[in-house]
């Protein structure tokens, strides 16, 4: 049989979920526990409302649904060292202190309290903390997710920094204005010409012609006929070479003009769109003061015809009477004593009113240049017309795909020809037969070795590769092509606006890091408060309920106890 010691010494297991039942099965507190509760709760509020928060700080802190058993002691205990003398004749404190003993004395009586820390800590433990750890756990996630995504965007953006960089120096720009910077590039052009030039005009490139021509005369001509020229385009170009001017075509340089502005364009506006009726012509309509130059003409009598002295006449009765040749003399005459200036004076039946229009057509209307346009953008406008014929006249021809491909294809016939003539050369198995057929063939065509013809060939391929590559045909679409131009500078600035526009996303992620961690910032304390508390709850009602049971210790058992002993591992 055990002692009363040790029996007195048995701990009591309590399992913290049935701790309420537990408790009302035990008659440790009264079965409507729960609705005092509520009538207490109702009694802090009220408090609560008229308790003076200026007396300490703790008190701006608190949450009337937030207050329990143990922040109503904690209240009670500040207001009695703030007010020692608020007492009444029976001994009781007054004002404020009063109302929240009376409070605290509501929770104490039939244990109240302990009903209440129970369903605290079920509903922490079961609900709020776990709740709060996954808020925690959320926007740790989402911060780590938003540096992967800084890291990934800093990383396109180096990518795109270096592309734009890597396109500039390809080529060959600084990055500043890439429009005018790449019409800069094209004065290069002169100089690859030039090359061109010099190698097609070359002793190794004038054998190869000279080798090709005879051969064709003497191998693919017959008798008594004359034979084909070949080669013309290319000869005539080292006969004579093209200037070697560049120049923008037409429509790129309208796209480089400077518009006017808007300001400029509404005053074009306006002054095109003022009513005749409002302008002032300074004409002035007195007939006294206009001089016609008709001599007087003496009134005659009434002809009879009602008139007076304005007789009807008959045109087509002049016009009969009068004979062609007689009006041409006449008029001729007339002519004549203008001239002379023997023609003092006039009648209105002398005047001849024939009259000739030599251009009845308009064929261009020439720009208007108003007073108030910017007379920089008239220069300019004026200034590119008068160009644009001498930029046409001074273009090079190589400029034109049209006179390119005419060189090139004598130079890829050239080509085709000294390639096959090396093959036939160095093929061993057909060696004998091509020393037979260089036996009987004229001097001309056996005068050059196979590294003769390689040399013709690569001097040839050469000049293929300098009016073929990439960069110099990019060169001449700038000057030739606005469209060209527009989509090599919008592949360039796309490049560059997407480095921008990536950096503009930074500034948003670094907005909702900002975001997220003052969320952290409002949780963590949150989480923190309630696994406080819970931990303080549990305390209480182990030592309550230990005095309650003639000191034998008592353990609230269960999940409680993993989730405070993690968090005091983290």
């Amino acid at each position: 049989m055990q002692n009363p010691d040790d029996i007195r010494n048995l701990p009591i297991d309590i399992t913290f979920s049935r701790l309420g039942e537990w408790l009302v099965d035990r008659k440790r507190v009264p079965a409507d526990w729960r609705k005092r509760l509520t009538s207490i709760r109702a009694r802090i509020s009220t408090a609560f409302a008229s308790l003076p928060k200026e007396i300490d700080p703790y008190f701006q802190t608190l949450d009337p649904e937030g207050i329990g058993y143990i922040e109503a002691k904690q209240i009670y205990d500040i207001l009695l060292r703030s007010t020692p003398e608020s007492r009444n004749i029976f001994g009781r404190l007054s004002g404020a202190a009063g109302v929240w003993e009376a409070i605290v004395r509501a929770f104490e009586k039939d244990h109240i309290f302990l009903g209440e820390a129970a369903q605290i800590m079920v509903q922490n433990v079961n609900y709020e903390i776990p709740y709060q750890k996954k808020q925690v756990q959320k926007i740790q996630q989402q911060l780590a997710e938003l540096e992967r995504k800084e890291a990934d965007i800093k990383r396109n953006a180096a990518l795109s920094a270096a592309k734009y960089a890597e396109a500039c120096q390809e080529l060959g720009l600084q990055g500043n204005n890439v429009r005018l910077e790449l019409l800069e590039t094209t004065k290069t052009l002169p100089s690859i010409f030039s090359k061109f030039l010099e190698v097609i005009s070359s002793d190794c490139v004038l054998r190869a012609m000279e080798y090709y021509s005879n051969f064709v005369r003497d191998a693919h001509t017959e008798k008594d006929k004359m034979s084909r020229t070949v080669l013309i385009n290319l000869g005539d170009v080292r006969e004579n070479p093209p200037c070697l001017n560049v120049s923008a075509g037409s429509d790129v340089l309208d796209s480089m003009n400077v518009q006017p502005s808007s300001h400029e364009t509404n005053n074009m506006t306006e002054v095109m769109d003022v009513p005749a009726d409002y302008i002032d012509w300074d004409i002035s309509v007195d007939s006294s003061q206009i001089d016609w130059d008709i001599g007087t003409v003496e009134e005659t009598d009434d002809t009879g015809n009602g008139l007076g002295p304005y007789e009807i006449v008959n045109a087509s009765e002049i016009l009969q009477n009068i004979s062609p040749t007689a009006a041409v003399e006449s008029d001729q005459t007339l002519l004549k004593k203008e001239e002379d200036g023997l023609v003092p004076g006039m009648s209105a039946s002398d005047i001849s009113w024939d009259i000739c229009v030599e251009n009845p057509q308009v064929d261009e209307v020439e720009d208007v240049i108003f007073p108030n346009e910017d007379m920089k953008t008239q220069a300019s406008v004026l200034d590119t017309k008068t160009r644009t014929p001498e930029i046409k006249e001074d273009r090079s021809q190589l400029l034109e795909t049209e006179y390119r491909n005419k060189i090139l294809d004598d130079l890829f016939e050239m080509k085709a020809f000294l390639n096959q003539r090396l093959v036939e050369l160095r093929n061993e198995e057909t060696l004998s037969l091509q020393h037979q057929v260089q036996a009987v063939a004229p001097f001309v065509l056996q005068q050059y070795t196979p590294d003769a013809i390689q040399a013709m060939l690569s001097d040839v391929s050469s000049a293929i590769s300098l009016l073929t590559n990439r960069k110099m045909q990019d060169l001449i679409m700038i000057l030739n092509s606005k469209r060209f131009l527009d989509r090599l500078v919008s592949t360039l600035e796309e490049k560059k606006h997407h480095e921008a526009k990536l950096k503009e996303g930074l500034k948003d992620l670094a907005i909702r890091r900002m975001e997220l961690q003052n969320s952290l910032s409002s949780s963590w304390p949150k989480q923190e408060a309630a696994l406080a508390k819970t931990r303080e709850l549990k305390k209480l009602c182990e030592s309550s309920l230990s005095s309650m049971f003639d000191g034998r210790p008592v353990n609230i058992i269960g999940e409680i106890n993993t989730l405070l002993n993690s968090s005091i591992t983290v």
